[in-house]
């Protein structure tokens, strides 16, 4: 019985320090490429204004020549590429946090109870059987 009490707690205890330790790597990195995002942002920002008074400036000249202008439409349409790319690193971080932390979620719950079925998304147990996690709303059983 105690020995079963301290592998219990063990257990408990590094799933805790696995958690911490991924969040925070995960939080370092996501900090990394949300500073880069506002980076882009104020560049596409800044392009935008020089777009504006370029065209201003080729207003009030008559200047119809617009090649200037474009290739600052190819900047800003190259650096939202960018952007969308590091959005979906930043959902690759989260997807890849969720499979662990669910991951762990499924081992302890099946651990630490007897239940039938266990959400593989947030580890939600079940002691009879069901189509969809009434949690999260994971499909369960075909």
């Amino acid at each position: 019985m105690a020995g079963d009490a301290f592998q219990k707690f063990k257990s408990s205890l590094n799933r805790g320090v696995t958690t911490i330790s991924v969040k925070t790597s995960s939080s370092l990195e996501k900090a990394k490429i949300k500073t880069h995002i506002d980076t882009i942002q104020s560049e596409i920002q800044q392009l935008s204004l020089s777009i504006g008074e370029l065209a201003y400036t080729k207003w009030l000249n008559n200047d119809t020549d617009t090649s200037q202008l474009v290739e600052f439409f190819i900047s800003i349409q190259q650096k939202n590429g960018e952007i969308e790319k590091l959005n979906e690193e930043l959902a690759s971080i989260d997807a890849r946090d969720n499979q662990i932390l669910g991951n762990m979620a499924v081992e302890e719950a099946a651990a630490t109870t007897d239940f039938a079925m266990v959400c593989p998304n947030c580890g939600t147990g079940y002691e009879t059987p069901v189509k969809f996690c009434r949690k999260c709303g994971t499909k369960l059983m075909e």
